[in-house]
């Protein structure tokens, strides 16, 4: 299985949610390298269970990011997270040999890493400050 690589369009231009992302797909190398050497099924669905862990806490500070914004596609963004979740759900609950597991992982990450995070995420880069927010340095240049 081919690794996730960080790329610079992938950012949000948040620097909690940008360094969660790269740590997701750092958890999603972990797993394909434990696939492509012959770990056992269990050790592989452990580092799934971590990284299951690590997306439900990363998609929490992403939506409150979203909230703090004022993001008007925050409702459907956070049914995108919800229907990631419920994928890793099924992946591991249904996923009884490692070639399934495997494959289904793969895709999962692939979809995640090219449509959720480019398409989605991106998006909310692209989102206004809310009314009246201040952006610091902009304040700082005022004084």
């Amino acid at each position: 299985m081919a690794g996730f690589a960080w790329n610079s369009k992938y950012s949000i231009g948040n620097a909690q949610i940008d360094a969660e992302h790269q740590r997701l797909l750092e958890l999603a190398n972990e797993i394909a390298t434990f696939a492509g050497s012959g770990e056992k099924l269990e050790r592989i669905k452990g580092a799934i269970v971590a990284l299951y862990d690590y997306v439900k806490t990363h998609f929490q500070h992403e939506e409150e990011y979203m909230v703090q914004l004022g993001y008007a596609q925050y409702e459907e963004h956070k049914k995108l997270h919800e229907e990631i979740i419920a994928e890793m759900n099924d992946i591991m609950k249904h996923s009884g040999n490692l070639d399934a597991l495997v494959y289904k992982f793969k895709r999962l990450m692939n979809s995640w890493v090219l449509e959720h995070i480019q398409t989605e995420d991106s998006r909310i880069a692209s989102a206004e400050k809310p009314q009246g927010a201040v952006d610091s340095q902009t304040s700082e240049a005022h004084q």
